[in-house]
């Protein structure tokens, strides 16, 4: 599939740990784009990969971490936006948001990939929701991990936004599922656990192009596409993740699938390619 893509850069900063966004907009022609808002563009510490051979760690972060991300994406699709996880929620995402010109009130749909705090902390507006019109998706899998049934929730920031959404947080979808379809795209929820019991990739598909959104299926993407067998602290099943990093990847590979992480290094998007060791390459986008 061709796609003609067009990048906009509203605001940049790439000093590590600065809290301040970058808007990156991915501009399918007469399609649809997405934008990633990056909150916060910092170095991932080779600390949280203790558990991986120390030699292939040195080998790919050899100042002891990867330029990496903490971000989430909006896709427009005509008159409909879609919000792919919530970041950490603070004042520049939320200004991110007015920047586009996408107001609380016009998101009828938030899709989660996973209930990890860095992707759901904007759906609070303090003690309230955020966004009046929204429903909010998850994996099943993932909801009744977080949300037990006739139970509280695993945190307290997770209970709050189970009190204030009431019904418009529990619906939940199965894998493979289309979660969201309009007369220019849709959206299917595939399964990528291991990082979280429903840990979830999304393939955004319309007439022209193509696009993965996965999630937090690596952290460090300069040793994790190499070096896929290895694991950070903040997955919680290591061996379901590697099955579905390889998984997930393999796929994009095969098909020549656009992909998009939150915890890429900007410009979050690219392409990637096996190499002869048994990993991946990452071509980000120009």
């Amino acid at each position: 599939m061709t796609q003609n893509i067009l990048f906009t850069f509203f605001a940049v900063s790439i000093f590590l740990a600065t809290i301040f966004p970058i808007a990156m907009v991915v501009a399918q022609q007469d399609d649809f784009k997405a934008v990633a808002i990056n909150e916060i563009v910092r170095d991932m510490d080779a600390k949280i990969f203790a558990s991986a051979d120390s030699a292939t760690v040195k080998k790919y972060l050899p100042t002891g971490g990867a330029s990496s991300s903490m971000s989430s994406f909006v896709l427009f699709a005509g008159d409909d936006v879609v919000l792919i996880d919530a970041g950490l929620g603070g004042s520049q995402w939320v200004k991110a948001l007015s920047d586009l010109g996408v107001e609380p009130e016009k998101i009828k749909l938030i899709l989660l990939t996973h209930m990890h705090s860095d992707h759901i902390g904007g759906l609070l507006n303090g003690n309230s929701r955020r966004f009046p019109n929204a429903v909010i998706l998850s994996s099943k899998l993932e909801y009744d991990y977080w949300l037990p049934q006739n139970g509280k929730a695993r945190n307290a920031q997770l209970e709050k936004i189970k009190t204030v959404y009431g019904n418009d947080f529990s619906k939940t979808f199965e894998f493979d599922e289309q979660v969201f379809e309009n007369a220019l795209i849709k959206i299917k929820a595939l399964n990528a656990v291991g990082h979280t019991p429903g840990h979830t990739v999304f393939l955004v598909e319309s007439l022209k192009s193509r696009l993965l959104i996965v999630g937090d299926l690596l952290h460090a993407a300069a040793l994790q596409f190499p070096a896929p067998d290895i694991c950070s602290s903040y997955d919680m099943e290591p061996k379901a993740t590697v099955a579905s990093r390889k998984r997930i990847l393999d796929f994009a590979v095969k098909q020549n699938i656009l992909i998009g992480g939150m915890h890429f290094p900007v410009p979050n998007i690219g392409t990637v390619k096996s190499n002869t060791q048994g990993g991946y390459e990452f071509f980000p986008v120009k």
